[in-house]
């Protein structure tokens, strides 16, 4: 552009409209910047084709509206600072969408805090938000970056993990409970820090309409979880 150069040139619309930074740079560094600064996709002439290009703007567009649905909502949970029920629906929805056009699998784990009512009764309320920010912090420490953690109740929590095999269920679960534990080692009180997970798949071979379909079918697993505990001695 004439009055401006390189990335400057996007970084005042960047927020208004999608950006694709198309370059004959393979430059690691710019490229991190870029989408720093707000581009959707930084792409090196010559190593893309025609429907590569197509697909990058398509998809480019479709996080851009994402985005901007997520701005214009109140999404945020006030007491986690996690996504909250409506924040968690408007983002999962979206990717679920990109997944089934992608033919990409999501997996959503539903967890319960186990005897939050309890801890509220016994110990107070103010007790029972700090375990609300301990499991908030244990699940975020659990799960990527790039996964969508949610507070979708009052002791219910989601969790959106895009792209993973299957198998990779009981290393989740496994590391999980790794920091549920050394979070309970930690905090020293006299209860524990206890979730139930269920756990339901979107792919190819099982495939459903809606988030909220997704979150049922995780929801009964979870039960099964729970009434599993109450049998156990």
């Amino acid at each position: 552009m004439p009055d401006s150069l390189g990335l400057d040139t996007f970084t005042a619309i960047a927020a208004c409209v999608p950006i694709v930074v198309l370059t004959g740079v393979d430059d690691d560094a710019a490229a991190l910047e870029a989408v720093r600064r707000g581009a959707q996709d930084y792409l090196v002439k010559g190593s893309l084709d025609g429907k590569m290009l197509a697909r990058v703007v398509r998809y480019a567009i479709e996080r851009h509206r994402m985005q901007e649905t997520l701005r214009n909502l109140s999404v945020i949970d006030d007491l986690t600072g996690l996504y909250n029920r409506r924040g968690f629906l408007t983002l999962a929805e979206q990717h679920l969408k990109l997944a089934q056009r992608a033919q990409r699998s999501l997996m959503l784990l539903f967890a319960d805090l186990d005897g939050l009512k309890t801890i509220n009764d016994t110990f107070g309320h103010q007790q029972g938000d700090a375990v609300l920010l301990r499991t908030a912090r244990v699940l975020k420490e659990s799960f990527r970056s790039s996964d969508i953690i949610a507070r979708i109740g009052r002791d219910e929590f989601a969790i959106l993990a895009i792209e993973v095999p299957t198998d990779i269920v009981l290393v989740l679960s496994a590391r999980l409970q790794n920091h549920l534990a050394n979070d309970n080692a930690k905090a020293r009180q006299p209860y524990s820090l206890s979730l139930s997970v269920g756990v339901d798949w979107f792919s190819l071979q099982q495939p459903v309409s809606t988030v909220e379909e997704l979150i049922a079918k995780a929801d009964a697993s979870l039960y099964e979880q729970k009434s599993h505990k109450r049998k156990s001695p």
